[in-house]
């Protein structure tokens, strides 16, 4: 069942967030407290849209989340997080999360995110009609 991402699921998505990016392929090294606070501090952005989907039984499977800026006469959406828990993996949810998300702004043709260019997430993403910037790049400083 997919619905629309509220506060009220901050909890479960922190929970599913550290559970997610802690395991295999991307062993990263989340703290509950601070998986909170990020997804907190998004759900804060204004214009923000998340999605989540969970089974018959209420448990979270999955959510996408991010948030409309306007661009000249245009709005685009910046895809900010998106997991799936890793059991649930490459069984369609990630893409029926991104599908419940272009139903909710059917408007909005330019969405963009940031993933590692060479990672299983750029593969998935490119899947599912995204492609290279182009000439756009990230820089970081220091």
């Amino acid at each position: 069942m997919i619905s629309a991402l509220t506060k009220r699921d901050l909890a479960a998505c922190s929970s599913l967030y550290t559970e997610t990016f802690n395991a295999a392929p991307w062993n990263e090294s989340w703290r509950l407290e601070d998986a909170t606070q990020r997804l907190r501090d998004i759900l804060a952005t204004p214009r923000v849209l998340g999605v989540s989907v969970s089974t018959s039984e209420g448990e979270l499977v999955g959510f996408a989340l991010g948030h409309l800026e306007r661009y000249a006469s245009d709005d685009h959406f910046l895809l900010q997080e998106m997991c799936v828990k890793p059991a649930r993996q490459r069984q369609g949810v990630g893409t029926a999360l991104l599908e419940a998300l272009r139903d909710r702004m059917p408007e909005v043709r330019h969405w963009y995110l940031v993933t590692m260019r060479d990672g299983v997430a750029a593969e998935f993403y490119k899947k599912n009609g995204f492609r290279p910037a182009g000439r756009t790049g990230i820089l970081v400083w220091p």
